[in-house]
């Protein structure tokens, strides 16, 4: 997708926006639309970012590297997420860590440095768009919130049992599959590959669990 006529208009984005209006309107914000491969850089560390970014398609994550080359995925944004929230809200900030794309993305870009133009009519679908951006900003605060909740957990089968029934009751089923790899997983929990494998396998015998590759099924214990 390269085109912005060509944006599904039923976007969360463009909630209460009436179709016919959203190109104009996108018009008005300065959009642009970018694509990303797999793997690639979206936004980088320590960049001022000179606009808000709107995920059309595909996942990225928030990757931090310290020194030694030890990464942590400190979050993952699926389509339907803001990235650089702090521009929309003028907080000037560097962006803490990289945002690499972990799927081909499609990313649609506001530049709102520059002075939004726009017709009395029209401003009223601007100014909806912009509260739809603050509102899933803000849910996306709350899932931080709840991934905080789940790595403040203090051993690893604490954090993969609270990980796991986090996972269950956001697909509404015992049964689900995860969006990360192996190491993917290790990273975003912060732990060890190694010990997160031998833990998931305690946890299989054990009989709370059993999985394959992404795909797991919890069990309720007798």
């Amino acid at each position: 997708m390269s085109d912005l006529a060509a944006l599904p208009v039923n976007l969360p984005l463009f909630e209460g926006v009436p179709a016919e209006k959203v190109p104009h309107v996108l018009s008005c914000l300065n959009a642009t639309l970018a694509t990303f491969s797999k793997h690639e850089r979206i936004l980088g560390r320590g960049e001022a970012q000179r606009s808000t970014g709107y995920l059309c398609e595909g996942r990225a994550q928030l990757v931090s590297n310290d020194y030694w080359g030890n990464r942590s995925i400190l979050g993952e944004y699926a389509a339907g997420s803001v990235l650089a929230a702090e521009q929309f809200f003028k907080l000037n900030l560097p962006l803490p860590a990289d945002v690499v794309a972990s799927s081909p993305c499609t990313l649609l870009q506001f530049n709102l440095e520059r002075h939004v133009e726009a017709k009395p009519c029209c401003m009223v679908h601007v100014n909806r768009i912009r509260e739809n951006l603050a509102r899933i900003t803000l849910q996306m605060n709350a899932d931080l919130l709840g991934k905080l909740g789940i790595i403040s957990n203090r051993s690893t089968r604490e954090k993969v049992l609270a990980y796991l029934s986090d996972q269950a009751a956001l697909h509404g089923s015992s049964a689900f599959d995860i969006p990360y790899t192996r190491q993917e997983l290790a990273d975003a929990l912060y732990v060890g590959r190694s010990a997160l494998s031998h833990e998931l396998s305690r946890l299989q015998k054990d009989g709370y669990l059993t999985f394959s590759r992404k795909h797991f099924e919890l069990h309720r214990l007798s």
